[in-house]
């Protein structure tokens, strides 16, 4: 019988919306309307920002755009650290591939879009933004004004700012609230680590930049959607307006303290990434010292082998299901660089077009165990009366986010591949 992609994939949403409803902690009280708005705006953008010429001509722009950013970072790097933050070298370079150093010349992007995030704020555009965001989830989901901010805004900011909008709001949010919030964050990626992962994705996937903004886009009405399955609950009183303003006195203030929080955020970056990495190769000592006929053991294999029935609800083709479960299992380990990373490794051909396709989506979120951790402490120290809430969620949030991104992965697979 030959295998049909379509009707899997087409399976695979209704199974991840079921093993949301059996995570839900209310089966009976089923929020229906919030689930089909959120599965009716993914599958509606995802056709609007892949199928519209106008729209996708904008999304071309946009990469150009970021072409630019990233030849500035360039400058700027290699102005600092010569050949190794993507200078001219003082020497033949047989492998340009080699030669890429992620800490010199792909981490130095955020200090860029650090300083100009702050910048647009101070100049009102990404309040606008997120202002017409927010008062359309208000609308479509029923959200109260304080996770219609935080949620719109963290396509822009990332899950550990976007929160800090609505910080005086946070202890009177309810607890579906905070799980809407946390489900969120973790199924998207901020601005800045766009510019990178779409930076070093580039050599693969043509168009990174705009993959990885839709993904971020289709999959924020569906955390909402996820979370209100998983966690029923009704909006808190805090309805009152939220004034969004900028802290900055002027547009040089905003350049210097957007610069300033970016450096930490890179820091913040390089540590988890020498800690995780450093991390999974021990791991994978222990298990290549298993006794084991064929190849050693790996942390890879093993997430392949669970995480192989997922892939295969996605749609994606039989021959490639070991091979984007392992990635997919090391993104939800480690995080998403290193996945990305190892995606990029892959030999050319080894992947389809389609299975590449559906792990770039995949792969595009904050979905993972060192991301929770980092949430967790972002928001009890923002709310320290709401610890215990945020900690015993961590997890449940995790899981929401990553079946979220799989309905994003599923539905991008259905609609390009």
């Amino acid at each position: 019988m030959p295998d049909n992609e379509t009707a899997r994939a087409l399976l695979g949403v209704v199974v991840f919306l079921a093993l949301g409803w059996l995570l839900s902690e209310n089966r009976r009280a089923l929020p229906w309307r919030p689930v089909l708005i959120g599965l009716a705006c993914q599958v509606a953008l995802a056709l609007l920002l892949t199928k519209v010429p106008a729209i996708t001509a904008a999304f071309a722009a946009a990469t150009h755009a970021v072409d630019a950013l990233q030849a500035a970072s360039r400058a700027g790097s290699s102005f600092m650290f010569g050949y190794l933050g993507g200078g001219r070298a003082p020497f033949s370079v047989e492998d340009p591939g080699a030669a890429f150093i992620f800490a010199f010349q792909a981490l130095p992007a955020i200090l860029l879009v650090g300083a100009l995030s702050a910048l647009l704020w101070h100049w009102k555009v990404l309040i606008w933004i997120v202002r017409a965001a927010a008062w359309a989830f208000g609308k479509l989901f029923g959200v109260s004004g304080p996770v219609g901010v935080s949620t719109s805004a963290c396509v822009f900011l990332g899950m550990v700012e976007a929160p800090l909008l609505i910080k005086p709001f946070l202890p009177r949010l309810t607890r579906a609230e905070i799980f809407i919030i946390m489900v969120d964050g973790l199924s998207v990626i901020g601005g800045s680590m766009m510019i990178v992962l779409g930076s070093l994705i580039s050599a693969k996937v043509p168009n990174a930049f705009s993959h990885l903004l839709i993904a971020s886009l289709i999959s924020t009405p569906m955390a909402i959607g996820m979370a209100r399955l998983i966690i029923p609950g009704e909006s808190s009183a805090a309805h009152e307006p939220i004034v969004l303003a900028s802290p900055y006195r002027s547009s040089l203030e905003a350049l210097t303290f957007g610069t300033l929080d970016a450096v930490k955020m890179v820091l913040n970056i390089a540590g988890l990434l020498i800690v995780f990495v450093g991390l999974i190769a021990l791991i994978n000592m222990g298990l290549g010292a298993i006794p084991h006929a064929g190849a050693p053991l790996t942390l890879g294999a093993i997430l392949g082998w669970l995480l192989t029935p997922i892939v295969w609800l996605t749609g994606a083709p039989l021959s490639d299901l070991q091979t984007v479960g392992a990635i997919l299992g090391t993104k939800v380990a480690a995080n998403e660089v290193v996945a990305y990373s190892d995606m990029m490794a892959l030999p050319p051909g080894a992947l389809t077009p389609k299975s590449l396709l559906i792990l770039t989506y995949a792969l595009g979120s904050f979905g993972n165990v060192g991301s929770v951790a980092i949430l967790i402490g972002s928001l009890s120290s923002m709310a320290p009366d709401k610890v215990g809430e945020v900690v015993e969620l961590g997890f449940k949030a995790l899981a929401a986010a990553f079946l979220t991104i799989c309905m994003t992965a599923t539905i991008m697979g259905l609609i390009g591949g």
